[in-house]
């Protein structure tokens, strides 16, 4: 028996083709307009985001209107597709070039390693290599795609293991294992997956204990306070990074710590002992440069004085004191600007932006909030990484209190500061997008 649907049966669908991938779907799952908007209002409710009509959602699946904000998030959670490939025509969801690129490297690595018969420097070469270049394209890479690239060469590494009982080549392997791992805790951290960063920092550590490497411990445990610091467990964020600089190496290794201990110290109101720890980072930073890993790899790895500028200012805008988290976010744009673009850290730049609309809205200045806020608001929200829209939803808290409470200005900017973070990465994530990890 034909199910007849608003004067439409489903032979009738089957005549006519779909004209978008969202309508695609939905006739995949049997759904007509009505029933669609009536799902539309179920999957809304769980995210306290309201229904929309069924003239509506008639215009986004004939694709002549574009879902946006609000509505755009709770059908990409739906669907597990991007709005712009739901919004695009019918067809299998089809990859970028990024994606691409990424999956082709990633075989052609397996097949090189698949062609010799036992695990030799060469094969080696070729881990150190793919390990190399993700920590240094890291900084602009779509996390999404070093997520994949990351997974995939993790599995490789591992396979390595059973390949060879040479100590020094296991030696090597733990080593690449420690590396992505780390940088699969900072991507998971991106995405917003802080339990899994959590892991993957672990893990790190784990691998950097087996094989003594100091450098690799000092790394795995700053990944470990940022994720404590993020979690709201600043007492064993900042128990973890005093013992840590116990025995890290001096330079970049130090003043990665250094900072990120200040930014623990600051969430629990130790202002002195802040300054300290920020003064220490800049000295080490001084002496920063040699460390075989960190700072000849670089990219995600490395540490500088931009970045520990961008420490200072989340660690004064914690501590409200505005004028001093101006001060050192102004600083910190200034070291991103000198860094070339294909190289520039583009979240830490955004992160920034943020932190100094912050600091000039806890300085009255909310004019100038508004202009600080311009680069990230115009940004592509993909981009948005959890760091950043936890910045901005701390400003647009702060934006509902004491004289800035029912100011037009704060309120249309707290506005346009949900329109960001509804569509932010971490927020559209859904598992149907992301590699098992």
């Amino acid at each position: 028996m034909l199910r007849s649907v608003d004067n439409q049966t489903e032979v009738e669908m089957e005549i006519r083709s779909p004209r978008t991938r969202l309508e695609q779907l939905a006739w995949q799952q049997g759904y007509s307009s009505a029933e669609f908007t009536r799902q539309f209002a179920v999957e809304a409710g769980k995210s306290c985001v309201a229904s929309v009509s069924r003239t509506t959602v008639g215009r986004w699946l004939s694709g002549q209107a574009f879902p946006r904000g609000a509505a755009a998030q709770v059908l990409t959670q739906w669907f597990g597709e991007p709005i712009t490939d739901l919004a695009g025509p019918p067809g299998e969801p089809t990859q970028n070039g990024e994606d691409l690129a990424a999956a082709a490297a990633a075989d052609s690595i397996r097949h090189a390693l698949e062609s010799a018969a036992v695990l030799d420097s060469s094969a080696l070469e070729i881990l150190h290599s793919a390990a190399i270049e993700a920590a240094r394209t890291y900084p602009v890479t779509p996390p999404p795609v070093m997520l994949r690239t990351l997974v995939s060469l993790r599995d490789t590494v591992f396979e390595q293991f059973g390949r060879t009982r040479s100590p020094m080549q296991q030696a090597d392997l733990y080593l690449l294992a420690g590396q992505v791992c780390g940088l699969l805790s900072s991507t998971s951290w991106d995405l917003g997956l802080l339990d899994a960063a959590g892991q993957q920092a672990r893990a790190a550590y784990t691998y950097g204990n087996i094989i003594g490497h100091a450098s690799l411990l000092a790394w795995a445990r700053a990944l470990q306070v940022t994720v404590a610091i993020w979690s709201g467990d600043t007492r064993q964020a900042v128990s973890l990074a005093a013992t840590a600089l116990d025995s890290a190496p001096p330079g970049t290794a130090s003043a990665r710590l250094h900072s990120v201990h200040a930014r623990a110290l600051a969430l629990r109101g130790a202002r002195g002992e802040v300054t300290a720890e920020l003064e220490s980072a800049a000295a080490e930073l001084e002496r920063a440069g040699g460390d075989p890993l960190l700072d000849n790899i670089g990219g995600e790895l490395a540490f500088d004085a931009a970045r520990r500028g961008l420490c200072a200012a989340s660690s004064f805008v914690a501590l409200r004191d505005g004028r001093q988290a101006q001060a050192e976010a102004d600083q910190a744009l200034r070291l991103f600007a000198a860094i070339p673009a294909a190289t520039r850290w583009s979240a830490g730049v955004t992160s920034t932006y943020a932190d100094l609309a912050t600091a000039r809205t806890l300085c009255g200045d909310l004019d100038g909030a508004v202009a600080a806020l311009e680069p990230v608001i115009s940004s592509d929200p993909q981009r948005c990484t959890e760091a950043l829209t936890r910045r901005l939803e701390l400003l647009s808290r702060i934006l509902q209190t004491g004289p800035y409470r029912g100011d037009p200005v704060a309120t249309q900017t707290r506005d346009r500061i949900s329109r960001v973070t509804a569509l932010s990465l971490p927020r559209t994530l859904t598992a149907q997008t992301l590699p098992p990890m």
